[in-house]
Formats: structure tokens, C-alpha cells, sequence
């Protein structure tokens, strides 16, 4: 048996109602023989916070682009709550995304014209929810996230520290099985740093938020419960 399959098999022996998410031997081809993931097995339990390491170019993006359905592997299969999502069709994947799934990412990503209260509010908005429930639940959000008192600032007005709880708020206001996090303190200074992973860790510990994370950062992996390393596509085993 090869080293990945021996990988997939104990990935697989979790069994799906164990993890909330899972990878299985999942890999990543592009033109002129680049391999971005070469045989990735992977499961996250619910509640946990994931570190995802390593230099640039290991595949870390990658791979957190493929969990969050924002990719498809070339082979091997992601698994999200017991379903297999890597076989859905592509017009069901913005639904699971927006119903399953929050991002949060480096640049924060907000709408520069509306305040903290509706940005946080848009994926509601792009489930149809009603305007009146959607912002009683964004307000939530930016409560729980400590911005209550910033709820009508537009992004300009907010801090860098600010606008990625902001970040973190919309990732979180649809109830998602897992966040998913690329380099979320890489514009942010050590203090700020500090101060969202305080938060992240609060949010996992309060409502058994799930989080995994793409970073460079030392502070963040001694933020989280598990690390996995990277290395040219692959994890590299643990020591």
C-alpha cells in the first residue's frame, strides 16, 4: 500500500459522521504538468480550528479553494456534513456555499458603499431572506464579533482590525458548518493579530465554530488545535 492510500484509508476509517469535513486523496493538476495537490487526505472535526502551513507554492490555497467548493479537484473527493460535494453539478455550488460554508480572506472583501450592517447581511440577502430577519441577524453577528457600536460605519471609517471582524461576522451570520480562512492576519499588526485570534478561538470554544486556516503566520498555528503542513502539494506526515 503507498503512502497515500495508506493516508486515505485512515482519513476514511474516521468515517463520515465523525468529521465535518474530509478530503480523500484529492489532487490537483494543471497545464504543462504542475501538480498544485498531489494526493491530499484530510478530515476536520466538528468544532475544531485547522491550521493549514507551509511556504508558498505548497498548495495551501489551493487546497483551501477546493474545501470550499470554489475549485474542482482534478481526482479524489471532499466530503462536507456527509455529502459528497465534489460530484455536485456546478449550478448547485453557489447555494452550497452560501448555505454551508463562510470565507474569510486576507483584503477582507467588503462592499466599500455600504455600511458594517450590510455587508455583513448580503449572503442573507442573496438567500432571500427578509430584509427585517437579515438585519436582525447580521446585527447579531457584529454583536457577537464586539462591533456592535459600528454597525452603520462604512468600511473606510473602520480600522484594519475592524473591517476583518467585519469579515468574520459575514463569514458567520448564515449558521455555517465551517469557516474557511486565507491568511486572515497577513494585514493585520501582532496586537490586531492577537485580537482575532482571541476571537476565533472564543467562537470555537461559545458555538463550536469549525475553522480552517491557510496562514504563515506563527501566531495563528499556536492559535489552533491541529496543524497540518505543506510541502510541493502535499501533507507532510507528522513526526
Amino acid at each position: 500500500m503507498t503512502k497515500e492510500m495508506a493516508t486515505s484509508s485512515r482519513v476514511l476509517e474516521q468515517g463520515l459522521d465523525e468529521a465535518l469535513l474530509m478530503a480523500v486523496n484529492v489532487t490537483k493538476h494543471y497545464p504543462m504538468g504542475v501538480r498544485a495537490l498531489d494526493g491530499v487526505s484530510l478530515a476536520v472535526r466538528r468544532g475544531e480550528i485547522l491550521g493549514i502551513m507551509g511556504r508558498s507554492g505548497s498548495g495551501k490555497s489551493t487546497l483551501l479553494h477546493i474545501l470550499g467548493c470554489l475549485d474542482r479537484p482534478t481526482a479524489g473527493e471532499v466530503w462536507i456534513e456527509g455529502t459528497e460535494v465534489t460530484g455536485l453539478p456546478e449550478a448547485a455550488l453557489p447555494a452550497l456555499r452560501l448555505r454551508k460554508l463562510g470565507f474569510v480572506f486576507q483584503s477582507h472583501n467588503l462592499v466599500p458603499s455600504l455600511t458594517a450592517l450590510e455587508n455583513v447581511a448580503l449572503p442573507l440577502r442573496y438567500l432571500r431572506v427578509p430584509v427585517r430577519r437579515a438585519m436582525e441577524k447580521a446585527r447579531a453577528a457584529l454583536e457577537a464579533v464586539g462591533l456592535s457600536d459600528r454597525v452603520h460605519h462604512l468600511p473606510v471609517q473602520l480600522s484594519g482590525g475592524q473591517q476583518q471582524r467585519v469579515a468574520v461576522a459575514r463569514a458567520l451570520v448564515n449558521d455555517p458548518a465551517l469557516v474557511l480562512a486565507d491568511e486572515p492576519t497577513g494585514a493585520l499588526d501582532s496586537q490586531t493579530a492577537r485580537e482575532l485570534l482571541a476571537l476565533m478561538r472564543r467562537l470555537s470554544a461559545e458555538r463550536g465554530q469549525t475553522f480552517v486556516v491557510v496562514t504563515h503566520d506563527p501566531l495563528v498555528g499556536q492559535a489552533c488545535d491541529r496543524i497540518v503542513t505543506m510541502v510541493d502539494g502535499r501533507i507532510r506526515p507528522a513526526v
